[in-house]
């Protein structure tokens, strides 16, 4: 009784490797043709995961969904982190993969339980193949122009506060501390570790550099952005990123920032900040919102923090 079961634990054993290997390979190939960033990767990789644990987790019974599910997830979870080890990927990426990756295995176990209900009742299942086909076809988003959608975006934050113009400048030419509270998105994401920015003059360019350990202590990337002051008037302040090697890069493409300094009387002004960048992941309904909520966090921790602090007197 014993041997049967340790042979079973093997054998699943060795198929989970093999799949882990396969993955791990095409995800290679689709890094080689720069398709990485398109939702091949992020939708039909878990697409093909998701059939494949179907088949080998076969209801038995007393048929009991929640153990297979379970047991889904779990084997899901082990192909993910082996494949991810295999490729170096980091944590940044691990965690943004996640929910877009555990989703696609949800709606195909949805998709086949719905399919074993109906044929329990003796009811037709003719539609039930429109989903999978949905999703193999979404996985093209990105392979071509034609299969993609808007990629440029802009997100605006503002605020009023008891400060002057004058005062404001002053405050972005002080050394910038970001050892502060951020949301928990953000916490995600290592802040720079120093930044050469104390400057206001038209054409200076300002040095931010980034140290992303892949793996929390190890497996360092280090890298940089460059920030250019194309303009500086009485009330705006334009700058543009010559430069990006961060670990960034990987994600959006950004073009630069807006600074427009209304003032509002009483010796208040209104603060707006405009960062445009271009998203460079597929698809577009998981990292369109996903990108822009972070941006716009972003946005808000740097006019709440750099560009504001609360020393100048924040009304709102």
């Amino acid at each position: 009784m014993t041997k049967p079961i340790f042979k079973e634990i093997r054998n699943r054993n060795i198929l989970l490797l093999v799949i882990i290997g396969v993955v791990s390979v095409l995800i290679r190939l689709l890094m080689e043709y720069n398709f990485d960033r398109s939702a091949l990767l992020y939708v039909g990789i878990p697409f093909l995961i998701a059939i494949t644990l179907l088949f080998i987790e076969r209801p038995e019974p007393p048929h009991n969904w929640k153990r297979r599910y379970v047991n889904i997830i779990i084997l899901s979870l082990v192909i993910m982190l082996g494949s991810s080890i295999i490729l170096f990927e980091g944590f940044v990426c691990v965690v943004m993969f996640m929910p877009i990756y555990f989703f696609i295995i949800f709606l195909m176990f949805l998709l086949e339980a719905f399919k074993r209900y109906r044929k329990s009742k003796n009811q037709g299942t003719n539609y039930a193949h429109v989903l999978p086909v949905v999703i193999l076809l979404s996985a093209f988003e990105g392979v071509v122009p034609e299969f993609s959608f808007e990629r440029e975006y802009e997100v605006v934050s503002e605020k009023i506060v008891s400060a002057n113009i004058d005062d404001i400048k002053k405050q972005l030419q002080q050394p910038i501390e970001l050892n502060k509270s951020r949301h928990w998105l953000l916490t995600l994401f290592p802040m720079p570790y120093d930044i050469d920015a104390e400057t206001l003059v038209a054409g200076d360019v300002h040095t931010i550099n980034f140290r992303y350990h892949r793996w929390f202590v190890t497996n360092t990337h280090e890298g940089s952005m460059k920030l250019e002051i194309s303009e500086v008037e009485d009330n705006y302040i334009r700058t543009r990123f010559v430069e990006d090697t961060s670990y960034i890069s990987n994600y959006l493409k950004l073009y630069g920032t807006e600074i427009n300094l209304e003032p509002t009387g009483n010796n208040k002004t209104k603060v707006i900040l405009r960062i445009k960048y271009h998203r460079f992941l597929d698809p577009v309904w998981y990292f369109g919102p996903l990108q822009e909520y972070a941006v716009g966090k972003s946005a808000q921790f740097l006019l709440d923090e750099v560009i504001t602090p609360k020393h100048l007197g924040n009304d709102t």
